[in-house]
């Protein structure tokens, strides 16, 4: 696990018979809840509002949601054909991955509409030789669902383990987007979780994937194709054009993060703007260049950004202190967000990584409500002349 962690949360559990279960060594014992952390070191067993701390070393078998969808997660589908689907929706059936077994299921179908165990698990309708699959209200045949879809009253709903994926593009792409969105769930765990216990979050978050400009909503910024509304907690992109990768994955990324402070330290989910903006230019500059395309590693420094933030110096109360507005409709913007992402760089890796945990508990505490300089300074146990004094240097080095 890559070990840059950044906060602490606590998880919304979902209702329902605890998915997770933990096998002992020496006694067999088997408990079951939800495993919210998991590392070699320490693991949480969460069974309503008590959390168990187990050592690894004393378990025989471990079983979680997020440990069955990894190894999902790392198949290669290139060229996958029916047998293959098929294959891996019953994998997931019986690893509890109910959402994920439906949308194998549904690959399954595409592939081989005549397939009976398909269309048993999807409780299709067949009349002579034409299936139809139910999708809320909707009854599609095969061929209707591997077009767009006629307008977004006819959008569909895709139920993922840790989203809500509605989208009016044709099926097929949207399966794909799916398993993509749990792809970034985990990599913002494997990326953010060992060193400050990053506990899981269930939250479910809505991603509406629009086919058609006239049906888009507009966001806090006119024109902008992708942006994320905190309040409904729902993240909203236009399709066509293609949108940009490093965009969807910039908003994504801030939608984790809202979620994951809300659920883990405070109702508000109070964050600093360059704290949110930077966050998610980290996943960003990595995030591929085309759709489905190979990762970069996340960390490795933009010099760009470096440079064009040694060249303003954005006075630090002001990125501190700084709004939404300054982040997106400023006409400084570009230099906020390059010296917002220099800074969460610097608590990141700088100083040997030693910043890491300090910034973590002013995380932690911020979405609580406090979010002050002198906040930021106590937990860092740094004066501001100091910390700024340590960014600025390290702007520095990373600009040559």
């Amino acid at each position: 696990m890559n070990t840059i962690a950044l906060f602490l949360l606590l998880p919304l559990l979902p209702a329902g018979t605890p998915p997770d279960q933990v096998t002992y060594v020496d006694s067999g014992k088997v408990q079951k809840g939800r495993v919210v952390y998991d590392t070699p070191q320490k693991l949480v067993l969460r069974q309503g509002a008590r959390d168990t701390v187990i050592d690894p070393a004393d378990l025989k078998e471990v079983r979680s949601l997020e440990r069955s969808l990894a190894k999902i997660l790392d198949r290669d589908l290139t060229g996958a054909d029916a047998r293959t689907f098929l294959e891996l929706a019953q994998e997931c059936e019986a690893a509890g991955l109910e959402a994920e077994a439906r949308q194998f299921w549904l690959r399954t179908l595409l592939a081989d509409p005549g397939s009976e165990l398909a269309g048993k698990a999807l409780k299709v309708q067949r009349v002579k030789d034409e299936v139809k699959v139910p999708f809320g209200k909707l009854r599609l045949t095969p061929a209707q669902l591997s077009e767009r879809q006629g307008s977004w009253k006819e959008a569909l709903l895709i139920e993922c383990t840790h989203f809500k994926l509605e989208t009016d593009l044709d099926l097929p792409l949207a399966l794909d987007l799916a398993l993509g969105l749990e792809r970034n769930y985990r990599r913002f765990y494997e990326t953010l979780g060992a060193p400050l216990e990053l506990f899981l979050f269930d939250e479910a978050p809505e991603v509406r994937v629009y086919a058609r400009k006239q049906d888009f909503p507009v966001g806090p910024v006119v024109g902008d194709p992708i942006w994320f509304a905190p309040g409904i907690n729902t993240l909203n992109v236009l399709a066509d054009p293609d949108p940009s990768v490093s965009g969807v994955i910039h908003e994504l990324t801030r939608l984790m993060l809202f979620n994951a402070l809300r659920r883990g330290s405070g109702t508000s989910a109070q964050v600093p703007q360059w704290t949110a903006s930077g966050i998610a230019e980290l996943f960003a500059m990595a995030a591929p260049a085309v759709r489905f395309g190979k990762w970069s590693e996340i960390g490795v420094p933009d010099k760009r950004l470096f440079e064009r933030a040694l060249a303003d110096k954005i006075p630090f109360d002001r990125l501190f202190n700084a709004s939404g507005n300054d982040f997106n409709a400023d006409e400084k913007r570009g230099d906020m967000n390059a010296s917002a992402y220099t800074l969460v760089h610097y608590m990141v890796f700088g100083r040997q990584k030693t910043l890491r945990g300090s910034y973590g508990k002013f995380l932690r505490e911020g979405a609580r409500g406090k979010i002050s300089i002198s906040a930021f300074c106590d937990a860092l146990d740094m004066s501001k002349k100091d910390i700024e004094n340590g960014w600025r240097a390290y702007v520095e080095e990373l600009a040559r």
